[in-house]
């Protein structure tokens, strides 16, 4: 079975009627095209999110809200630069992603002293649930010290047009946490209020402590059985 991103678990549960739903499971389920090994879609295509995506990802590792005005004076030069409404358009979007993130605080998800970034190893990408191999490209992972105890934790900035809904936000999260321990957990405790999955576009965050304290749905399990049980 190809693999499946967290992306299309999402596209599953929004399908509207028992027909397309089997379809869609019946695409995952069969399909052979390869997708490249880190283009959060699946679609070959490329990340339309990277240029934000990634200027949010070094303000995480450096700690320096002032990245975000660097990246926006460049976008705005390369609007001015194109005359492709398409190119103009992803760009803006782009920079709207970091004019409103230039208010978001990451204090309680990032801790003081981040003793390492780790470096996310391919095979570790795909972790296998159910006979499903379900991908994802965490943003940053990092250890740190609490309490006596090595731990670790990761972020994963996650955008689509229109943004997801919490409970959506949640499978991300679920996933994010299930690939820290099989990753990391013979070496470290998994900081589940570290372990988080943010929406840029519209700022909203989950934990896997809100998984934990019931604030957002489990949902993986659940969606993989429906999946499994279509024909």
């Amino acid at each position: 079975m190809q693999k499946i991103t967290i992306k299309e678990l999402v596209d599953f549960r929004r399908k509207s009627s028992d027909k397309s739903k089997a379809s869609f499971a019946l695409k995952l389920k069969t399909r052979e095209v390869k997708m490249k090994a880190d283009d959060e879609d699946g679609t070959g295509g490329g990340d339309y999110w990277i240029t934000s995506t990634s200027c949010i990802c070094n303000v995480f590792k450096r700690n320096d809200v002032e990245l975000y005005d660097d990246k926006i004076a460049e976008l705005e030069n390369k609007i001015e630069d194109t005359e492709l409404n398409k190119v103009k358009s992803m760009h803006q979007r782009n920079l709207n992603i970091l004019e409103g993130f230039k208010e978001f605080s990451f204090e309680d998800i990032r801790p003081a002293r981040i003793l390492k970034f780790e470096t996310v190893q391919k095979m570790h990408k795909v972790v296998n649930i159910d006979s499903f191999p379900l991908y994802l490209n965490p943003s940053v992972v990092f250890s740190h010290e609490r309490n006596g105890k090595k731990e670790v934790g990761a972020v994963w900035f996650i955008a689509k047009l229109g943004g997801y809904r919490i409970e959506e936000l949640g499978l991300f999260c679920e996933m994010l946490c299930r690939f820290l321990g099989t990753a990391y957990s013979d070496v470290y405790q998994i900081s589940s209020d570290m372990c988080v999955a943010i929406d840029t576009v519209n700022g909203h965050k989950v934990s896997y402590k809100d998984l934990e304290d019931g604030n957002v749905p489990l949902l993986l399990q659940k969606t993989l059985d429906e999946i499994k049980e279509l024909n």
